[in-house]
């Protein structure tokens, strides 16, 4: 129990805490592991819980009647299942969550979180934060697809890594943050899962990257990506907007 409530104070929901208040709640909760290639749940089924995931990755998905999958965005450590469906009006899941990593989620179920939320302030602060949280990243995700060419997505895609990567470094000391120079992202995923984020095959993913270096514009070793040019970069984004 105790390790669960660890898991549980270092997350958005539940950060700065009183784990006196919660604790009694960790009873209640289960852990499921989910193993690569597995569904944690499948598109159109009843969520009456949230899950969070404390270990690995998982993708949320939607798939076309041809079995075709579309990868709506990823899911790692401290990111929360379910939110947006604890108190709609529709339980049914908008999308299917598969794991593309070993994972490891605790699993809470909406009745006992709509308790929680309704007895403490904080909890129901946190969840609308979460909620705010999400809405950003879902216009965010419009953002991204709007952009016109392979070259426009991919741009705007690797600029959101690196300002995501300088927000979780914010409290690094300068000369830290200094070191990692010149400017770098990795990417959370295999280049296959990633392609599919973006909405594209992964042989145009792959060739507009080769391009993209020819250019002189980034760099890539594997996941990690260099980026030698950002002002082209954001030049790229920019002009989809102007245009």
């Amino acid at each position: 129990m105790r390790k669960v409530c660890d898991e549980l104070a270092a997350t958005a929901l539940f950060r700065g805490l009183n784990h006196d208040f919660f604790e009694p709640f960790c009873l209640m909760t289960s852990i499921r592991l989910v193993w690569k290639g597995e569904v944690l749940i499948h598109e159109g089924d009843v969520c009456g819980y949230v899950g969070i995931v404390v270990e690995g990755q998982l993708a949320m998905q939607r798939y076309t009647g041809s079995g075709e999958a579309f990868t709506l965005g990823l899911l790692g450590p401290g990111d929360i299942i379910g939110t947006d469906l604890v108190f709609g009006s529709d339980h049914l899941c908008p999308m299917t969550i598969e794991a593309v990593a070993n994972s490891k989620v605790i699993v809470l179920a909406n009745d006992l979180l709509k308790q929680m939320v309704h007895a403490n302030q904080g909890v129901e602060m946190n969840f609308i934060q979460v909620l705010s949280d999400r809405i950003r990243q879902q216009h965010k995700r419009i953002s991204l697809l709007s952009q016109k060419s392979l070259r426009q997505k991919i741009a705007y895609y690797l600029l959101d890594l690196d300002q995501e990567d300088k927000n979780r470094q914010s409290g690094i000391p300068a000369a830290a943050s200094r070191r990692k120079a010149p400017m770098q992202v990795r990417l959370p995923a295999s280049k296959e899962v990633v392609s599919r984020l973006l909405a594209m095959p992964r042989p145009s993913f792959s060739r507009e990257l080769i391009n993209m270096e020819k250019d002189g514009l980034i760099r890539v070793t594997g996941r990690t990506i260099h980026i030698l040019s950002p002002e082209r970069l954001e030049h790229d984004v920019l002009e989809n907007l102007t245009n």
